[in-house]
């Protein structure tokens, strides 16, 4: 390998800008982030630091807006960090999956977890995922508009039934939607300053979310029960957390933690791919000329058969889309550390307990690496369109040892849905307005993604 010229060695580090956003009046910024999350970030980016730093209540907060310090915190020293409070908080829910577990514990889970998404096996999802929404859009009609973000909501639910299960959720999807949409609740309580003492007050909401956790335990314990007794492999991933085992000690997980990650891939899989899916259709439906490039890779691929999970290197376009989507509406919007010693990052000293966002959305509309960040373009993904972006631009799935470890399935997923509602409908908006920013445990729209569907010949 080449050495480095002399003249770059003797170069100093890059400087970041670090700067301090003062409050006006007591409490200033925690009334912020409860009331306007994305508005805080708006407020703490326009001070044009690349790391922000705010006093939210008792706690430090930093926003980390730059994709070299993003690589420092999740990657270059991602051994001085835990994740976030709001996420420790979350195993009320998930308890000990690879979403909340850390350290020794959650690699040898990662080790376990990771053979379910091997190649193979996602060949045979994307099967499942082509034929569930072919079904579901069957019903789909021109005289009435369909609510896109509920639509994506519920197919994309009975697709991590099928593929964590083998399991079909038609007669009991209104029960297991209720529960999962209380579940999520669990996101706005443990952002707030007391949540800790809320989650242990038997108050009427904390009741809620304990009935909706529960009714989801019975529907998963019984799974791996039954699963247990019967001992066949079902080509899912129920099957696979089953049949793992710890290289070292030859040992496998217990009821408990395979139900653990079940329910975070169930949940985190199930709500993120859906509001990619809802804010892609939001996009398209108002450009017309993407839509069109997308309808005509669409037809060119796959000539009317279904696609299967060997078309997604024909599928290019509609890949580029789904990213580009992604980067505007990112689903995880930010990303969120603490600090569990002190630490350096970009050269300015955080002390032990600061709490790390990776303001994903913010850098995804930063115009330093995303020239006009507010345009729809998917063709800035396009081959070697991304030369000179700076690699942690784009973090929708965070990276790292922490990065999703479901990410190529949630790849596939979004590709192979997409292209197999434009092979059937052309969507238009059904509504002028926005539908509004809703920053819950992930980018929802507020308001309903109202569509007019037009029979694509």
């Amino acid at each position: 390998m080449a050495r480095r010229p002399a003249s770059l060695l003797l170069m100093p580090a890059p400087a970041y800008r670090a700067t301090t956003l003062r409050r006006r009046y007591p409490g200033e910024h925690l009334i912020r982030f409860r009331r306007d999350v994305l508005g805080a970030f708006e407020r703490m980016a326009a001070t044009g630091g690349d790391l922000v730093q705010v006093r939210v209540g008792p706690r430090r907060v930093v926003l980390v807006r730059h994709p070299d310090l993003a690589r420092e915190v999740l990657i270059d020293r991602h051994a001085a960090f835990t994740k976030s409070r709001a996420l420790r908080l979350s195993k009320f829910l998930l308890g000990e999956g690879l979403l909340t577990s850390e350290d020794a514990f959650h690699q040898r889970q990662r080790k376990l977890v990771l053979p379910a998404f091997h190649h193979t096996r996602l060949r045979s999802y994307g099967t499942a995922m082509v034929r569930l929404t072919e079904e579901h859009v069957a019903g789909w009609t021109e005289a009435e508009p369909v609510a896109l973000d509920r639509e994506m909501m519920r197919l994309t639910l009975r697709i991590a039934a099928r593929t964590l299960f083998a399991a079909d959720v038609d007669d009991e999807r209104g029960e297991i939607y209720r529960a999962l949409t209380a579940s999520l609740g669990v996101a706005r309580r443990v952002s707030n300053p007391l949540a800790e003492w809320f989650l242990r007050l038997p108050l009427p909401s904390t009741r809620r979310l304990e009935r909706a956790r529960d009714r989801l335990d019975a529907l998963v314990l019984g799974l791996i029960d039954d699963r247990r007794r019967d001992g066949a492999d079902h080509g899912d991933l129920l099957s696979m957390l089953l049949a793992a085992q710890d290289e070292d000690t030859g040992r496998g997980m217990t009821d408990r933690q395979v139900r653990d990650e079940v329910m975070t891939l169930f949940l985190a899989g199930h709500e993120t791919t859906a509001q990619a899916l809802a804010w892609t259709g939001y996009l398209l439906a108002r450009h017309p000329d993407v839509q069109a490039r997308l309808h005509a890779e669409v037809d060119a691929a796959l000539g009317g058969r279904p696609a299967s999970f060997d078309d997604l290197a024909r599928l290019g376009y509609a890949r580029q889309v789904l990213a580009e989507a992604m980067r505007l509406y990112p689903p995880a919007y930010a990303i969120g550390r603490e600090s569990r010693e002190p630490v350096e990052v970009g050269g300015t000293p955080l002390p032990a307990g600061t709490t790390v966002l990776i303001g994903t959305i913010t850098m995804h509309h930063d115009p330093r690496f995303w020239p006009a960040p507010e345009r729809f373009d998917p063709d800035r993904f396009a081959p070697g369109a991304s030369a000179d972006r700076p690699r942690f631009a784009y973090l929708p799935f965070s990276t790292g040892r922490r990065g999703c470890i479901g990410e190529q399935f949630a790849w596939a997923e979004g590709v192979l849905v997409l292209a197999t509602l434009a092979q059937r409908w052309r969507l238009h908006p059904a509504a002028d307005r926005h539908p509004g920013l809703d920053p819950s445990m992930t980018l929802r729209p507020r308001r309903r993604v109202a569509l007019r569907l037009e029979r694509h010949p």
